[in-house]
């Protein structure tokens, strides 16, 4: 058991300073380092003909950046031709008419920015308790988030056709979500037993692992392990309510199971 101790406080302690890539989206400050969004190319250097500053020329281009709206979409694999002069392409005209028909408000850009500003400062505050260093993003957005997944299975019962998610996807949202247990590899669910070890060393068992389970039960064939759902998970792994796993009276010292029925132990 001190072994298995220090294992699992090793584990710990290599799981809370692993993740040393952090995203974007981290929360914590970054220390003095530069801001990732204020970050871009710049064109080259050129040599003036003159030292004469060029007059201002208010609401116009800058001559370091001329086009942005050009460059962000050529960076996107765009067209910069493409570009609308009114911002909305013709065939969206009668979705941007629908999306307004309640009317707009002028300022929700400014309005939206301040509520979700005080969110993340909520979120950076309650950052200070957790030394993990686990993922704050997606909960501090939780109760605004879609959940994709019954959207999904919606759009698939309407009859709607809807694309795979990418695999990447899933695990990122499942890793995020992951509880500090799941983390470790230890699902709801499991013990850690000797019952039905065949050389008596603990291992874990978790209810809704059959194979696991008929290890566990010494399953021959009979009617019982046909049905293992009708059998409580503990009796199934071979621990009744009244056992316990316990090293006393073991004459080689190993965990052994000992019943209050169980004469024999």
């Amino acid at each position: 058991m001190r072994a298995l101790s220090f294992s699992v406080l090793a584990l710990i302690l290599v799981t809370a300073c692993g993740n040393t890539d952090r995203p974007l989206r981290d929360l914590r400050s970054a220390g003095g380092g530069p801001d990732e969004f204020a970050v871009i190319p710049l064109g080259p250097l050129e040599i003036p003909q003159t030292r004469d500053l060029p007059p201002p020329t208010p609401g116009g281009t800058n001559r370091t950046d001329p086009s942005p709206n050009a460059d962000a979409i050529r960076a996107l694999g765009g067209s910069p031709s493409a570009q609308i002069a009114g911002g909305i392409p013709a065939g969206d005209a009668a979705l941007v008419a629908q999306t307004n028909r309640y009317g707009v408000d002028p300022n929700i850009r400014a309005v939206l920015a301040a509520e979700d500003e005080a969110k993340l400062d909520r979120a950076r505050r309650s950052n200070f308790f957790n030394p993990l260093g686990r993922d704050r993003y997606f909960p501090a957005y939780r109760r605004q988030a879609l959940d994709a997944s019954a959207e999904r299975a919606r759009l698939q019962a309407a009859g709607v056709t809807v694309a795979e998610i990418p695999a990447e996807v899933i695990e990122e949202r499942d890793a995020a979500n992951a509880t500090f247990f799941e983390r470790l590899g230890l699902r709801e669910g499991c013990v850690f037993t000797t019952a039905g070890s065949p050389d008596g060393r603990m291992r874990r068992v978790c209810e809704g692992d059959e194979t696991n389970v008929e290890q566990a039960s010494g399953a021959e064939g009979s009617a019982e392990a046909t049905e293992p759902a009708r059998t409580p998970f503990l009796e199934r792994i071979g621990l009744g309510d009244n056992c316990v796993i316990t090293t006393a009276g073991s004459p080689d010292g190993r965990f052994r199971r000992v019943c209050d029925e169980d004469e024999t132990e």
